[in-house]
């Protein structure tokens, strides 16, 4: 499987979204040549659903021009560099064979080209939809892919329903990921969130926020915690900061993405500095 050439989908758009009139049209046209085709992946039949899912996660909005995301990609071809490195962690990882969908985001989004660099995400069990824009390096589409895959690759590996995952897995699962960027990257390729708080942390938050709901089951339920949350008073970004400093303090040198893929999220916490006793001092 591995990348699927959207560039022939940019095309279609292109040429279609020309002879729309109304915005109404080009929210038709982007479900018809954009959203349809990835129903299947979604296993969905609610295109109108799926399609506000994706505005939502970062996909270019209808009636944004793709004129210059499309030229750019001719020249850069982003899909050869994505293919390439997904050959390279699967075999490395020995992980599964997917799909991955390759699309321009949300130009108008200031927060996710402010916070995670004008690229993002969407992984599946068996497929990844990345949102990237037309000017994004080949080193930050590196780290894109490998952490997008990373998450396909550990939930091969821990075999556990959305809806029965604790919060410190996915603590835990962000980590690794990042893990898995500065490994194969370099430390200069990690996200901005994996050091925000290095130098403001206060063990309060730990306490107040995370500490009482590692337990908590369900994917959905753990969004206010890595997210963080303005109405719960919750910093930005707190649950993928903390996954990276439990992974990153029960690391060694010695450690790599490959052994460290299997390893129970109990058990790497145990080993962080974040355990009951110890001096936290991130």
């Amino acid at each position: 499987m591995g990348v699927v050439r959207t560039d022939k989908w940019l095309r279609a758009y292109k040429i279609k979204s020309k002879k729309t009139k109304t915005l109404e049209e080009q929210y038709d046209c982007q479900r018809d040549v954009i959203t349809r085709p990835l129903c299947e992946v979604f296993s969905t039949k609610d295109e109108a659903g799926l399609h506000q899912y994706l505005l939502q996660m970062g996909l270019f909005r209808p009636g944004q021009s793709i004129e210059l995301v499309y030229d750019r990609w001719k020249e850069t071809s982003p899909w050869a560099i994505v293919q390439q490195q997904f050959q390279k962690l699967k075999e490395k990882w020995n992980g599964p064979d997917i799909k991955i969908y390759t699309l321009p985001m949300n130009d108008d989004n200031t927060f996710l080209s402010d916070e995670l660099g004008g690229k993002t995400g969407l992984s599946l069990p068996h497929a990844i939809i990345l949102f990237i824009k037309a000017n994004v390096t080949k080193e930050d589409l590196l780290a894109l892919i490998t952490h997008e895959y990373h998450h396909v690759c550990r939930l091969q590996t821990i075999k556990q329903p959305e809806d029965s995952m604790k919060l410190l897995e996915s603590l835990v699962m962000e980590g690794l990921a990042e893990f898995a960027v500065k490994e194969e990257v370099g430390p200069h390729a990690c996200a901005a969130w994996t050091y925000r708080y290095d130098h403001v942390w206060n063990d309060v938050w730990f306490e107040r926020w995370i500490r009482p709901n590692l337990q908590l089951k369900g994917r959905k339920n753990h969004h206010p915690f890595l997210y963080g949350s303005k109405e719960g008073g919750i910093p930005l970004w707190l649950g993928y900061y903390t996954g990276y400093k439990i992974v990153n303090t029960a690391t060694t040198q010695r450690d790599t993405t490959s052994n460290l893929l299997g390893l129970s999220a109990d058990l790497i916490f145990e080993r962080s500095i974040f355990t009951v006793g110890e001096e936290r001092n991130l």
